[in-house]
């Protein structure tokens, strides 16, 4: 498995990001400040959320080992908050 970097689990999250809603679309992956995860920003109908997402599910989800659905709860709670937050 390659190397975990900012662009391969942005290039992840995306596909992820668009499968859960379509509308939805992911600005941005950033490191947090402790390194153990990074800061996903999504954007829906002009309106921002973030979320930040640990690295080791990111790798699960690479590696095959748990599937993504932990990834997948994660980034639909994500949604789902942009969603609820700003009707």
């Amino acid at each position: 498995m390659p190397r975990l970097t900012i662009r391969l689990a942005e290039e992840s999250l995306r596909k992820e990001v668009h499968k859960l809603d379509k509308r939805v679309q992911l600005i941005a992956v950033n490191q947090t400040k402790k390194k153990d995860a990074y800061r996903v920003t999504l954007l829906k109908d002009g309106r921002t959320g973030s979320a930040d997402i640990k690295k080791d599910l990111i790798r699960e989800y690479l590696a095959g080992e748990g599937k993504g659905n932990e990834l997948r709860r994660a980034l639909g709670r994500a949604v789902s908050h942009l969603s609820i937050k700003y009707r």
